[in-house]
């Protein structure tokens, strides 16, 4: 994985607010808790399936196997 920072502490040590300002500084995506909800709905498909598939759902008989 190129260009990935992991940042670890205890909590209420600033983590979340040093992801923000590192991906605003460098142009980067702050991945913290549920980042996917913010980008879902530009995320493909075909290349994020397992992101994708309940946005894409019609209704809940969609997500049962067949």
């Amino acid at each position: 994985m190129e260009n990935a920072y992991f940042i670890t502490g205890n909590a209420y040590a600033g983590k979340s607010t040093m992801v923000k300002l590192l991906a605003e500084r460098h142009n980067g995506i702050a991945c913290e808790e549920n980042y996917h909800d913010t980008l879902l709905n530009s995320l493909d498909s075909e290349t994020f399936p397992c992101l994708t598939y309940t946005r894409d759902l019609e209704d809940w008989h969609d997500s049962c196997a067949s």
